[in-house]
């Protein structure tokens, strides 16, 4: 896969979280383990969803 696709998925998976479906993101473009690198979160596949999930709620759009 070229730098630019990476780039293109990495893009296109978090703006999928961000909009409200971290499952899907996680569906569509990871595997069965999750590396976080956010200090505020936690690794793996159910905390991701977990953290989008609360992001969410906390801050919903509009």
């Amino acid at each position: 896969m070229s730098l630019e696709q990476n780039k293109k998925n990495a893009i296109a998976f978090y703006k999928t979280a961000y909009e409200g479906n971290p499952k899907d993101a996680i569906r569509q473009y990871v595997g069965n383990e999750y590396i976080q690198h956010n200090p505020d979160a936690t690794d793996g596949v159910e905390e991701f969803i977990n953290y989008f999930e609360r992001m969410q709620e906390e801050y919903p759009a509009g």
